[in-house]
C-alpha cells in the first residue's frame, strides 16, 4: 500500500467514525420515542422527536453498514494488503438521503462497487478497462491504473472522460472560455489546456470542428 492510498484510507476510516455517530445516534432518537411510547403514548406525537423520526430511519438504513467498515478499515490500515481489479468502467451517480446531501459518484469495475471522488470520476472514460486497486476487507477503494489506450481512429464523445464531455457540451453552448472558467470554476488557462486535450483526444484542430462532433452527425 503506498503512502497515498494509505491517507486516502485512513479519510475512508473516518468517514465512517462519523457515519457510525451519526448512526448511533439516529438509534438513541428511535429508541427515545419507542420508550416514550411504552411510557406515555399520548405524548408520542407531540414530542419534539417526532420531528427527527423520518431522518432518523433513513440514516439507519443508509449508514447501517458504517460501523462494520470503519473497523474493516482500521485492520485494513494495519495489514497493508491491496487487493486489484481489473475491467471495464462504468460510473453512475446516486442520491445521497436528505434534500441538500447532493450526489455520490459510484464507480463499477468487474465485480466490485467503489464509492469515489469526483475529481476521479471525471478521469475516467466509462467502457474502458482500468486495474482499481482497493482494501480487501472494508472495500474502501485507494487507486486506479492507466486505461487501455483509445482507438487509433479519435472523434467519438463516448471516448471522453466526464470532464471532458462537459466542456464539449460547454463549447457547444457557445461559451467563451473565461465563460467556461467561470461555470466549472477553473482559470482559463487550466481551461486552454482542457481545451488543447480535448480537441487531441477528439482528433480536431479548433473549436468549430469540435462543435461539430459534439453535434453528431448529420
Amino acid at each position: 500500500m503506498t503512502p497515498q492510498e494509505r491517507v486516502r484510507l485512513a479519510a475512508f476510516r473516518n468517514a465512517k467514525l462519523g457515519a457510525s455517530l451519526v448512526l448511533l445516534l439516529a438509534l438513541l432518537t428511535l429508541g427515545g420515542l419507542a420508550v416514550l411510547a411504552v411510557v406515555n403514548p399520548s405524548l408520542v406525537f407531540q414530542s419534539p422527536l417526532m420531528a427527527f423520526a423520518a431522518p432518523a430511519l433513513i440514516a439507519i438504513v443508509w449508514l447501517r453498514h458504517a460501523p462494520h467498515q470503519w473497523r474493516a478499515a482500521g485492520k485494513d490500515i494495519q495489514q497493508g494488503a491491496v487487493e486489484t481489479i481489473t475491467g471495464p468502467v462504468i460510473l453512475r451517480q446516486r442520491r445521497r438521503p436528505g434534500l441538500f446531501a447532493g450526489t455520490e459518484d459510484i464507480l463499477l469495475a468487474g465485480d466490485r462497487r467503489f464509492s469515489i471522488e469526483p475529481a476521479i470520476a471525471d478521469e475516467l472514460v466509462p467502457g474502458r478497462e482500468a486495474s482499481v486497486r482497493f482494501a480487501p476487507l472494508s472495500g474502501a477503494f485507494l487507486s486506479w491504473g492507466e486505461q487501455d489506450a483509445l482507438p487509433a481512429h479519435p472523434g467519438s464523445p463516448a471516448d471522453l472522460t466526464r470532464r471532458e464531455r462537459e466542456l464539449l457540451a460547454l463549447i457547444a453552448e457557445g461559451l467563451t472560455d473565461k465563460e467556461i472558467a467561470r461555470r466549472l470554476n477553473l482559470s482559463p488557462s487550466t481551461v486552454r489546456t482542457y481545451n488543447s486535450a480535448l480537441y487531441a483526444r477528439l482528433g480536431v484542430t479548433s473549436r468549430t470542428q469540435a462543435i461539430r462532433v459534439a453535434a453528431g452527425p448529420d
